[in-house]
C-alpha cells in the first residue's frame, strides 16, 4: 500500500448480500466479507468473546454504513452491534492476490 490515496475511499457498494465492495483511491478496488468485518471488530466485547461458531445472521447483515471524517468506516449491523474500524485497517483486510503479494504469474511462473 503506498500513498494517502490508498486509504481514500472513493465509494462503498454491496456486493450481492455478503460483501462490502470499496473502490480506493488508488483505483484498487477490495470485496470484503461482511463476515470478516465483523470478525475483526475491535471493540472489547468482540475482542473478549470466544468464536462459538458461526455468528447469527443479523450479525453479519450491516442497516449502516457510512465513512466517518475520511478516516474511519462505521457499520451498524442488523442485530444492534456496532463496529468501527479506521479505513488503513480495511484496507489492510483485503485479500486479493496483488494485497497479499502473489506473484503477477503464479500459474506460468513467468
Amino acid at each position: 500500500m503506498a500513498g494517502p490515496d490508498a486509504t481514500h475511499v472513493e465509494k462503498l457498494k454491496e456486493v450481492g448480500r455478503y460483501a462490502l465492495g470499496v473502490e480506493w483511491g488508488d483505483r484498487h478496488d477490495s470485496i470484503l466479507p461482511y463476515r470478516s468485518i465483523r470478525l475483526a471488530c475491535p471493540c472489547d466485547a468482540c475482542a473478549a468473546a470466544p468464536a462459538e461458531g458461526p455468528p447469527a445472521p443479523d450479525a453479519e447483515r450491516p442497516t449502516v454504513v457510512e465513512i466517518l471524517g475520511g478516516q474511519s468506516l462505521f457499520i451498524r449491523w442488523a442485530d444492534a452491534h456496532e463496529t468501527l474500524l479506521l479505513l488503513d485497517e480495511l484496507r489492510a483486510m483485503c485479500r486479493c492476490a496483488r494485497c497479499i503479494g502473489e506473484p503477477d504469474h503464479p500459474i506460468s511462473g513467468r
